[in-house]
């Protein structure tokens, strides 16, 4: 009789302790990177809203946020504003590579977190606010020139480019 009433008392503690086992274990992966909101995306303090970001020849090659990596190549001297299309090829790959030399981080010619993450350090706080659902207007100030970064109300960032205001997308490419 013990044994029928400790069965199910092990049983239950087996599955409660598997559950929060695997809640815990998902608890302390890292964030998710940023791509699957769809758009470069932050929220609060400016500096790490970059971190999660990825873009490169294989990965979202042809978006807005190809657009925007190329406009930092711009500001750092590297492409031409002509250059500025949102196709992430040989020459966008090529020219992350020299600037990720210059900035002695690892070289991959892709844009991925950790050289995002060293752009995110040369952007400024020009106007706004960086409470949650209040804009806010950054300037990315690079070795030759300087743009300015918008993060809207609900955290996407864009930049200005052709008269007009382009949201840093993952999916769409509006820059051409």
């Amino acid at each position: 009789m013990t044994m029928r009433t400790a069965r199910p008392r092990l049983s239950i503690a087996a599955v409660l302790g598997a559950t929060l086992g695997a809640t815990l274990a998902v608890g302390t992966l890292p964030a998710s990177a940023a791509v699957s909101d769809g758009y470069i995306s932050g929220s609060d303090g400016f500096r790490n809203d970059w971190s999660d970001e990825s873009v490169h020849a294989g990965s979202f090659a042809q978006s807005n946020a190809a657009c925007l990596w190329q406009k930092v190549l711009w500001a750092e001297g590297l492409l031409a504003n002509s250059e500025v299309d949102g196709a992430f090829g040989g020459k966008t790959t090529s020219r992350t590579r020299s600037l990720q030399s210059r900035w002695g981080i690892a070289v991959t010619g892709k844009a991925d977190n950790p050289t995002f993450s060293h752009a995110a350090g040369r952007l400024s706080f020009s106007s706004g606010s960086t409470a949650d659902g209040k804009r806010l207007e950054l300037t990315y100030q690079g070795a030759a020139h300087h743009f300015t970064v918008r993060r809207d109300e609900h955290g996407r960032h864009g930049f200005y480019l052709d008269g007009g205001w382009k949201a840093a997308t993952y999916k769409t490419r509006t820059c051409i």
